[in-house]
């Protein structure tokens, strides 16, 4: 499992290479593949390049995630899109900034760091505590932006208040949760929120299919999903349990990264889990999803489902927060935000998240202006 204190590599639904400045690489072992200085295989470190600039995919192989050679050259088919920008005025900005928080947004916000420490003098550090840990660090006064997949509690703004930190909610991108089986699962081909609530109520005593169906077969289920900092945890609990959110069962596997559960329900013919669309996009081949009947007919994960309404109730909107204290003291915040915006619908549609509406676009300009304010 990758640490949950640092990126050391993005993973790419957006085919952009992602090593970060504040984690060097790790000497890979001897099952991570043949060559060295790869990173560590995980599901956020899915794609490294090796010194003559070969590609390598991180897949899951033998029960575990090893490093195989796509035969692909780095800068091949994948660039950012930073020729779009100007990026001459930004290279005298220099400092640090701190991020932490949901590992959702982290390849967004991750893609966006590794290319502006490219062209700035900055270090960025960009952190996967999930959503909860990195708002207790943001309200800490730890951080100086912080990813979240959910957006904050009034608990939550509250703590951040009474600790004195003022902050500026910027929305990103919209995402969907997908719930998905084993590929040899051939009957939950479409689940009712009812049934998933049954399935990870608190205190559920559902192990077996039939017990959500009769007319399903009595195999075992394995429960995979988001650890309970994660605000794809908050999200999907609320969603399917009802409020107040983080209430679940307890007897399932809960992990920070996504690649057990891809794993986890690639091994067993009766799992289920839940976590990123995104995330799914990119392992079709291991997992299904299941359609989802929150009352308006039975409706799979989709970009155009999401778009429509159609895919109810686990779509949500992805957000950053910034300390507006610190906008005013670190010069780098605001140049950086600037440049993140301005890619933003190109990483959103690569990474398969679905960008901003006009609207949103509008106020996600009207907030930066209100930070460049501060900033003056």
């Amino acid at each position: 499992m990758f640490s949950k204190k640092r990126i050391l590599a993005i993973f790419t639904a957006t085919g952009l290479a992602l090593s970060l400045m504040s984690a060097p690489a790790l000497a890979s072992k001897a099952e991570d593949g043949p060559v060295t200085n790869l990173g560590k295989c995980s599901s956020r470190n899915k794609i490294a390049y090796d010194a003559k600039g070969i590609e390598y995919k991180c897949s899951i192989a033998g029960g575990g995630l090893k490093w195989k050679k796509t035969g692909g050259k780095q800068g091949a088919g994948a660039s950012t899109s930073t020729s779009t920008i100007d990026t001459k005025k930004y290279a005298n900005v220099s400092g640090s900034i701190k991020i932490d928080g949901s590992s959702t947004v982290a390849p967004l916000t991750g893609v966006a760091a590794e290319a502006f420490q490219k062209v700035s003098k900055t270090q960025i550090t960009v952190g996967i505590s999930g959503t909860g840990g990195g708002q207790t660090r943001f309200c800490k006064g730890e951080l100086d932006i912080a990813n979240a997949s959910a957006a904050y509690s009034a608990t939550q703004r509250k703590q951040c208040e009474d600790a004195g930190i003022k902050f500026t909610e910027l929305r990103l991108a919209t995402d969907a949760l997908s719930v998905v089986v084993n590929p040899k699962n051939t009957w939950a081909k479409c689940l009712t929120v009812a049934e998933l609530k049954k399935i990870w109520e608190p205190g559920s005593k559902v192990n077996y299919w039939n017990q959500v169906r009769a007319d399903f077969p009595r195999v075992k289920m394995p429960l995979f999903g988001a650890g309970t900092d994660s605000g794809t945890f908050e999200y999907f609990t609320e969603q399917i349990n009802g409020r107040p959110a983080k209430r679940s069962r307890v007897d399932y596997t809960p992990t920070e990264d996504d690649n057990v559960t891809v794993n986890g329900v690639k091994r067993s013919t009766g799992a289920l889990g839940y976590y990123g669309f995104s995330y799914y996009k990119e392992n079709t081949d291991l997992n299904k999803a299941v359609a989802i009947d929150g009352g308006k007919g039975c409706a799979e994960p989709s970009l155009e489902n999401v778009l429509s309404g159609a895919y109810t109730p686990l779509s949500r909107p992805l957000f950053i927060y910034v300390n507006n204290d610190q906008v005013k003291k670190n010069p780098a915040i605001i140049p950086f935000l600037e440049f993140y915006a301005a890619d933003l619908k190109n990483l959103s549609e690569k990474a398969k998240f679905l960008p901003l509406t006009a609207e949103q676009t509008k106020k996600l300009e009207a907030d930066l202006a209100a930070l460049r304010k501060l900033a003056n």
